[in-house]
């Protein structure tokens, strides 16, 4: 086998270096496991002494077994691992993981030692995972490559599955395949990456995504530095990340104005939208993802179609529709009729369509309405709701809501809002059939987002360049300079005259008619209306008071962020995302503004800036957008920074 992380999933052949049959101890756990579980490759456990450990012979040293070894566990103290290390790449070991802990994650000379293993391990070739790595389990050949105490329980089953769970942290990461496993959710592959010297999650999931036996990828992630790759894995298969750092990433937006706008976590948003992954908010979230992706189904569209035993259950369903960018589908006139036939004159054939409590003195009720609604072509899914489950109620309904894929392939959802006492063996009766299950109709709604999301093809941007890309503006660089340098590619800018003293200033408001914007032109400043370097309406007879005075605005925060490049589509997008849809269209009996021409005007300037550095910002503000046209009003540079690793916007 090559030196690839699959090893993580699929090694033939296991090396424990620290291997030990003291009970409790970490160099025990994963041989414990690779036993308890069957793994069906070979198992080596290194140790000084040598001698037999739980039954299996043990040697010295990783080189004195005398074969190429897939996978190495290093489970010795910190000040052995340097060594360890050497000796896996000496035995040309294909994947060594780490798991010991006092490197990057503890203080600088543990960053230091951790270089050192990394240098190591890139010289000879060998993969390196970790350091501070909890391991990986799953996989056909049952691996558990891992000391996490999840599987110190009996209960704790390694079965085969066709999602896979990849996690930076490897506590958390364990502690959500507990998580999954109460969950029922197929989960077969699980792996941690630690402190990433090497081997980072994204790769491992771009190698995962590759994998016949992987259906669906959930992620836990603390960094993202490598968009492309999430953008491969997305592609690939369904795919959900938690990505962490929400709120750190907010106390260390950039001064700017631009940069306080699109702050580290708004980019990472743009970046995962960008890539087709879908974001979750939390560890619930990711878990539900896991749930709508095992259906093994696709949303081609948004239209949902709700039936419900409860009125009030079908409401909050069609409320969280609306929430999540859903629409209730319209029912063709033929589905109505033929509900009309089935449904009681007390419940409701529109949708939602309620066949309220009489379900459960009519057992074909159910079934009946379920087919009708699978067959009508304006429904892109099904959201069941109930409150209470009992009995061979369970059993009926799971197998009608499983036959619609006989009628249609859609996706059908369950929220069954009741105690889980009340039908203990509904959910491995909705898990055989391959049906989601969630507790709240909002929850089901949601996770249908996640499939439409994760399943809608992807937008390609195709389209030739409006301009030739600008070089870029020295850190200095004024207004008039940076709208010098715009208007020279097409971007609408009005004329601007410096000044530098009252006289010249009188003059200029002459030349541009007798009425002018007046504007301090400072190197560095962003915020010339907060710092009071913004007058509006100025006239000839104004301009000697305005000129050393100045005028403070209010500006409203209201934002969309996008990675570049984009196209007139995304732009749509994004100005639906905010309030400038309303403004555009004209209220309060103004004219509708030219959305096209600033439409233009941004992918303009995104075409001038697409070369600039990673980090730098280009703050315009305002841009006027009348009915008439566009005018860059202002403008501003700011060079990147240390501390930021945004792609210009």
């Amino acid at each position: 086998m090559s030196n690839s992380v699959s090893a993580l999933w699929s090694a033939k052949s296991v090396a424990i270096i620290g291997a030990t049959e003291r009970p409790g101890a970490m160099g025990r756990l994963p041989l414990e496991y690779l036993q308890k579980y069957g793994f069906a490759g070979e198992i080596y456990p290194v140790n000084p002494k040598g001698g037999v450990v739980l039954g299996l012979p043990a040697v010295a040293n990783v080189k004195d077994i005398g074969k190429k070894i897939d996978l190495a566990l290093i489970m010795v103290p910190a000040n052995f691992v340097k060594e360890a290390v050497q000796d896996c790449a000496d035995a040309k070991v294909g994947v060594a993981i780490v798991m010991s802990s006092g490197f990057a994650e503890a203080d600088a000379a543990g960053a230091i030692a951790q270089d050192e293993l990394l240098a190591i391990a890139k010289k000879s070739g060998m993969r390196l995972v970790g350091p501070n790595c909890i391991g990986s389990a799953g996989g056909a050949s049952k691996l558990a490559a891992t000391f996490s105490p999840v599987f110190s329980s009996p209960t704790t089953p390694l079965e085969s599955g066709n999602i896979a769970l990849v996690s930076q942290s490897g506590a958390l990461g364990y502690g959500i395949y507990s998580l999954a496993v109460d969950r029922n959710l197929p989960i077969g592959f699980v792996v941690t990456t630690g402190n990433e010297a090497d081997v980072t999650a994204l790769e491992v999931g771009a190698e995962l995504a590759i994998d016949k036996n992987v259906d669906a990828i959930l992620m836990y992630a603390e960094s993202l530095a490598d968009v492309e790759a999430l953008g491969k894995i997305a592609s690939t298969k369904p795919t959900a990340i938690l990505k962490s750092g929400r709120s750190v990433a907010g106390a260390q937006a950039a001064a700017s104005h631009t940069g306080a706008l699109a702050t580290e976590d708004r980019v990472i948003d743009a970046a995962i939208h960008a890539s087709g992954a879908v974001r979750v908010d939390d560890v619930e979230h990711l878990l539900d993802a896991g749930s709508i992706f095992a259906s093994k189904t696709t949303m081609t569209g948004n239209r949902v179609a709700i039936i419900t035993t409860s009125g009030g259950s079908g409401i909050l369903g069609t409320d969280a529709l609306e929430k999540y960018g859903l629409t209730l589908a319209k029912l063709s006139a033929k589905t109505i009729a033929e509900l009309d036939q089935i449904v009681p004159s007390y419940g409701n054939t529109a949708n939602p369509v309620d066949v309220t409590a009489a379900v459960m003195s009519a057992p074909d009720l159910f079934e009946k309405c379920v087919e009708v609604l699978a067959k009508d072509s304006e429904v892109d899914a099904i959201v069941a709701t109930f409150c209470v489950l009992v009995g061979s109620d369970v059993e009926r309904i799971a197998n009608a809501l499983s036959a619609v894929r006989g009628v249609r392939e859609i996706p059908v959802v369950v929220a069954r809002t009741g105690s889980q006492s009340l039908a203990p063996e509904a959910d491995k009766l909705f898990k055989a059939a391959k049906l989601p299950v969630f507790p709240t109709p909002e929850r089901a709604v949601r996770a249908l987002q996640i499939l439409r999301i994760a399943t809608k093809p992807a937008h390609e941007v195709d389209r030739k360049p409006l301009c030739k890309p600008l070089t870029t503006p020295n850190d200095q660089a004024t207004e008039d300079q940076l709208k010098a340098a715009l208007a020279s590619a097409g971007v609408p800018v009005p004329l601007s005259i410096v000044v530098d003293n009252l006289e010249d200033a009188i003059s200029a408001v002459a030349k541009v008619g007798g009425r002018s914007v007046m504007k301090a032109v400072i190197p560095g400043l962003l915020h010339k209306s907060e710092a009071g370097g913004v007058a509006l309406d100025i006239t000839k007879e104004t301009a000697t008071e305005t000129f050393n005075g100045g005028v403070l605005t209010e500006v409203i925060s209201d934002v969309s962020v996008r990675l570049l490049p984009v196209d007139a589509k995304v732009v749509n997008e994004m100005i639906d995302e905010t309030r400038l849809s309303l403004l555009f269209s004209g209220v309060r009996g103004a004219k509708p503004a030219n959305r096209e021409a600033f439409v233009e005007t941004v992918l303009r300037i995104t075409d001038a800036v697409i070369d600039w550095p990673n980090g730098s910002e280009l703050d315009i503000n305002p841009l006027t957008v009348l009915p008439d046209g566009v005018w860059v009003l202002d403008s501003a540079y700011s060079p990147p920074t240390e501390l930021s690793d945004r792609s210009a916007h």
